[in-house]
């Protein structure tokens, strides 16, 4: 059960990490389209995108983190 709570913290940090990161990315990126445009680009797309990257980033860090912890689990037992 430690290992689960724990993949579900880790998994939920990776999540906001990513969703504000990818916001800044996206909004600097924007800004430079515009400006190269010379328009004002719509900023709510940044948010359209970046939920679903940090619901991406969100699983797969919870993965990555359940799966090392019970194979790390695995080759404690097997040492014994």
């Amino acid at each position: 059960m430690r290992t689960f709570f724990l993949s579900s913290a880790i998994g939920l940090v990776t999540g906001v990490i990513s969703f504000f990161t990818s916001v800044a990315f996206l909004c600097f990126v924007l800004l430079i389209a515009g400006a190269i445009n010379h328009n004002h680009p719509d900023m709510t797309l940044t948010f359209k995108v970046a939920l679903p990257v940090a619901g991406v980033a969100a699983v797969c860090g919870f993965v990555i983190t359940m799966v090392r912890s019970v194979r790390s689990a695995t080759v404690d037992k097997r040492l014994m």
